[in-house]
């Protein structure tokens, strides 16, 4: 399957989606550079009811995929991590360091999307990490927080359609001990760049104040 045909197909059909699905790109005039001089996000510049991330219920069809549980934030932000780092490591569910925590929400995020948008017609959804980068915010020893940086690819298919594969997709995340924040690259990666900056383009998608 040629590569940059499927992934235009996919943006064209994320157009379409609702906005939780999409990831957050839309620069918010009330957050400005000033208040981001230290590289945290300040305390109060986002409320818990503001989070948005899919959470559909369980579709009716027992051949359909299920939704899944988000996982647990780390206890400590960098446990098993180097500042930097790059590797190829598979998601792992409720995980000790930053990296694996946020590789492991982005798939239950992208397969809870997937869920929310197709339903009972779910069949497959498959998820292959391509590489992850992970950079502290300040102390690389007792970091305020952490920027993960993801790229992977995706597979996915329902009932009616033949798989479908989105390559090289980019995701960048901001965590710190009372936020997550996500947004995602519109185009295709080519390595783990913090680019778009989810401190200033992301949504909240995980609160824990």
């Amino acid at each position: 399957m040629d590569r940059s045909r499927s992934r235009r197909a996919f943006l064209a059909s994320a157009a379409t989606t609702v906005g939780v699905t999409a990831g957050g790109f839309e620069y918010d005039s009330s957050k400005t550079n000033s208040s981001l001089e230290s590289g945290t996000v300040p305390d109060g510049w986002y409320e818990c009811n503001e989070v948005t991330r899919p959470d559909p219920d369980a579709p009716s069809d027992e051949n359909a995929l299920e939704p899944r549980t988000y996982p647990s934030p780390p206890s400590s932000l960098l446990d098993g991590e180097s500042g930097g780092s790059t590797d190829r490591s598979s998601p792992s569910g409720n995980t000790a360091s930053a990296g694996e925590y946020v590789t492991a929400f982005e798939q239950v995020y992208r397969r809870n999307a997937f869920v929310a948008r197709y339903g009972g017609v779910t069949r497959t959804f498959e998820f292959r990490l391509d590489a992850r980068r992970t950079s502290p915010v300040g102390s690389d020893t007792d970091p305020a927080a952490v920027l993960v940086a993801l790229v992977y690819d995706l597979t996915t298919e329902t009932r009616r359609s033949p798989p479908n594969d989105e390559w090289d997709i980019r995701v960048t995340y901001y965590l710190d001990e009372n936020v997550l924040l996500r947004a995602q690259y519109e185009g295709i990666a080519d390595k783990p760049s913090v680019t778009p900056d989810p401190r200033r383009q992301g949504d909240l998608v995980a609160c824990f104040q």
